[in-house]
């Protein structure tokens, strides 16, 4: 659950999350209510739940030790190649009659006072066999939205699954099947970062399907499994109270921000890492701005060794292996740090840092 962490001269509390899943009122097969408990379980703080095309208003509430918040994932279903979905944070209402354009939907949801990420922004072609089309964005002229979805289970899962030889494999030991972002969302990523503020997030894109081949039956990817794989911390200066709304506008705030980071649970806990930034008296986490005075002083830990890339306007400027790596620049820019680990017998993706934007 939650925990603290000590920046420079602050305190946080780390809020431990998942995004991007589906109930029973979409595509998913449990209710909002059995996902609550199944994340406290889980040891989650929150939760965001995101059915396709449908919101209830009034159903943000603490399930048992995890505060249930309610978004929608909205799209066009008549659109001829399908994609551009979009996670509507906050809006208090159905977004769904703004499907059919992009741009008046992240509008409109701004107009609310809610915010918007782009969900899975790159997918990859699936078998033939596997009834899942490529969900890929499409609409990258778009404006005023407050980030990506940098990592999601779901897109690449379906992705490696070849063959039916495959599906019957990861399907039991899913750990195989996933190893990091991909190359082409960093990418971008870092191009969008050129011009503007741009925050991640990490999803499970959860659904609980049961599957059947044959005689063999069984339940791909279920929510338990999924709420300790890819998850978003969140770092706020206050701490969860259990009164819902105000929590809610906690748990917002920091991830519209960006105040956080994107971590995979499996290859070992990610509770405690640090980034941060000193310039003279003035100190900077992730998703803040940092005014340069003559230089600055990075700093990042894990809480256990890995190997630390920090990247500056999307160029690796310092590497190690270990738990700690810390840069004096002189040089502004956007900073972010991706850690990676071995785990399940090859390298993979880990964290992945917010920005600390450096003026």
């Amino acid at each position: 659950m939650a925990y603290t962490v000590q920046m420079g001269k602050r305190q946080f509390y780390g809020l431990r999350g998942n995004l991007h899943m589906h109930t029973t009122l979409s595509d998913g097969t449990k209710t909002r209510q059995e996902i609550g408990s199944i994340a406290g379980q889980a040891g989650l703080d929150f939760i965001v739940i995101t059915d396709h095309n449908v919101y209830e208003p009034g159903q943000d509430a603490w399930v048992e030790d995890t505060l249930v918040l309610v978004g929608e994932e909205v799209h066009d279903p008549e659109r001829e190649v399908q994609s551009s979905h979009t996670l509507c944070f906050n809006s208090g209402a159905t977004m769904f009659d703004h499907a059919a354009d992009p741009q008046a939907l992240i509008d409109a949801v701004a107009a609310r006072g809610g915010f918007t990420f782009l969900a899975h922004p790159f997918e990859r072609e699936v078998a033939d066999w596997l009834p899942e089309p490529n969900l890929s964005w499409r609409d990258w002229q778009v404006e005023g939205y407050a980030g990506i979805e940098l990592w999601n289970y779901m897109s690449e899962f379906k992705a490696v699954l070849k063959n039916k030889a495959h599906a019957i494999l990861y399907a039991y030991q899913p750990e195989l099947a996933i190893s990091g972002p991909y190359p082409e969302t960093l990418c971008m990523w870092d191009k969008l970062l050129e011009s503007r503020r741009v925050s991640v997030l990490g999803g499970s894109d959860a659904h609980s399907t049961v599957y059947r081949m044959g005689p063999i039956e069984r339940e791909v990817l279920p929510y338990d499994y999924l709420f300790r794989c890819i998850n978003t911390h969140l770092l706020s200066e206050e701490p969860l109270t259990g009164e819902v709304k105000q929590d809610k506008a906690t748990v917002y705030k920091a991830l519209q921000a960006g105040h956080g980071f994107v971590g995979y649970e499996q290859p070992a806990p990610v509770a405690g890492f640090k980034f941060w930034a000193r310039s003279g008296d003035a100190e900077a986490i992730m998703g803040q701005d940092l005014e340069l005075e003559d230089r600055v002083k990075l700093w990042a830990t894990t809480p256990a060794p890995a190997r630390l890339r920090l990247l500056r306007n999307g160029e690796t400027v310092a590497q190690t292996q270990g738990d700690r790596l810390t840069l004096v620049t002189h040089e502004p820019g956007v900073y972010r740090l991706e850690a990676h680990r071995r785990y399940a017998g090859r390298e993979r993706g880990w964290i992945y840092s917010n920005p600390i934007y450096i003026r």
